[in-house]
């Protein structure tokens, strides 16, 4: 009895390192058939029973698989649990973003870091300098679904030096209009400029052709801006005509609604237009009015405030941040 123990304990040891070392150098792999219980007896100078014992240990240790009347079979590891569209997106993206750290020579701490920062800044709040309220409003609003930031509307003629909401943003988004006005008030300070959705452009010159195209805006201020900008993209057809209306007076924009022939909603209009307009008049409001150009400068401009910041906190370590 103390032999059978001694040459079972023997031909369990050499099995399970010829199942290891098989895998490990590649010889065998998962579901591959392995020798009979009667070939390593016979191969090993044991009986059935003590080679039919070692593969059976050998499977309650997740090795093999015996199937009976089929044969020994190195076992197949668990499938892993199927991943949604989302989580493969996700998986995607982490190894793109290790195997791109790795290139550049960052660890997995320093990465962790440069998110954090890049996370705490888009929560910090970041003013959207106008001198039309609407259309501060809508840029913020598109900073947050389109960004995830958080946009505060700012009337331009509130600027104040010295403001403490100006003094803590990381940058200040405004339109071109406005860029000096902010470098005189906030000097230093980064400025995140935002341009128009080529496509709303495109839509007015395609409406223009021949017809009264009435262009309708949250206020005054925004008003008198897009008169000026319309000045350079004028219709060569003389018959085309374009007006520009704010939603103050809503008897008289109805009127001017009756006169044209199209109506484009300006980005940040009020949504009660759209149920005032006559249902068979044909009309238009851009889904978007931030181009995607100043959306990618304003991300652009956040990662290089967050590269200083995180630069600045670890002079004093040994954290290695890419200049």
């Amino acid at each position: 009895m103390a032999r059978e123990q001694v040459a079972g304990a023997i031909i369990l040891d050499t099995l399970r390192d010829r199942v290891v070392s098989g895998l490990y150098v590649g010889n065998w792999r998962s579901g591959e058939r392995l020798p009979s219980i009667r070939e390593i007896a016979e191969a090993e100078s044991v009986d059935r029973k003590t080679a039919a014992a070692a593969y059976h240990r050998l499977e309650q240790e997740g090795l093999v698989r015996i199937r009976p009347r089929s044969g020994v079979y190195l076992n197949s590891p668990a499938p892993s649990r199927p991943m949604g569209p989302l989580e493969r997106l996700h998986r995607q993206w982490l190894q793109h973003t290790f195997e791109g750290a790795r290139a550049l020579g960052l660890d997995t701490g320093t990465i962790l870091q440069l998110i954090e920062e890049i996370a705490t800044l888009e929560q910090a709040r970041i003013p959207v300098v106008e001198c039309s309220w609407h259309q501060a409003e809508q840029i913020a609003e598109e900073l947050r679904e389109r960004l995830g930031l958080t946009g505060v509307p700012y009337l331009l003629e509130e600027l104040r030096p010295g403001d403490p909401l100006l003094l803590e943003a990381p940058i200040i988004v405004t339109t071109s209009y406005h860029v000096s006005d902010i470098n005189l008030v906030a000097p230093g300070k980064l400025v995140g400029e935002v341009t128009l959705a080529p496509e709303i452009f495109r839509e007015i010159k395609l409406r223009l052709e021949g017809k009264h195209l009435l262009i309708v805006v949250g206020d005054e201020a925004l008003a008198r801006k897009l008169r000026g900008a319309l000045v350079h993209c004028e219709p060569e057809d003389p018959t085309s005509r374009v007006t520009v209306s704010t939603t103050t007076d809503r008897a008289a924009l109805m009127d001017l609604v009756g006169e044209a022939d199209s109506v484009i909603l300006w980005p940040g209009a009020p949504r009660w237009v759209d149920e005032a307009l006559p249902p068979d008049i044909e009309k238009f409001r851009p889904r978007r009015g931030i181009s995607d150009g100043s959306l990618e400068r304003i991300q652009m401009v956040l990662l290089d405030v967050s590269l200083s910041r995180l630069r600045e906190s670890s002079r004093s370590s040994d954290v290695a941040i890419p200049r």
